[in-house]
């Protein structure tokens, strides 16, 4: 065997071996999450956000609204839900889903999530800025 194939050999392995892990990563990724919103039906209330795309708005918006409906009295995805609406330039259903969501904390009291109360009264400051200079408030 000659010096020039010895070190050939080497390199080709060393190839193989990172395509196959490249294959191997880029199969795992493709299964990681269902590609239908709906299609898991035990989808955590924080899903809304999970991997965000700005560039896939709409997308997102879909799996949220998903999200929603699976949570109906936990104020977490409208929350969330309401950010994608800002993102979308939809300030008058962020605004709905600010409103609900603080229905909803109201109702869970003094065990509601802080966090959330936080950011929900944040986003209805700024629903009541948007209202009053666009002369509906």
């Amino acid at each position: 065997m000659s010096s020039t194939t010895a070190i050939k050999f080497p390199r080709f392995l060393a190839k193989l071996f990172l395509s196959g892990l490249l294959l191997s990563g880029l199969s795992c990724n493709s299964r990681s999450a269902p590609t239908n919103p709906s299609a898991d039906s035990n989808i955590s209330s924080q899903a809304c956000l999970e991997n965000l795309d700005l560039k896939g708005l709409d997308q997102a918006l879909l799996r949220c609204n998903s999200v929603v409906s699976q949570h109906q009295n936990d104020p977490e995805p409208l929350n969330d839900r309401s950010l994608i609406y800002t993102l979308l330039g939809q300030t008058n259903l962020a605004c709905q889903d600010v409103s609900k969501g603080l229905q909803l904390l109201n109702q869970q009291g003094a065990s509601a999530d802080p966090m959330v109360r936080h950011e929900l009264t944040v986003r209805k400051d700024s629903c009541m800025q948007h209202l009053n200079m666009t002369g509906k408030g």
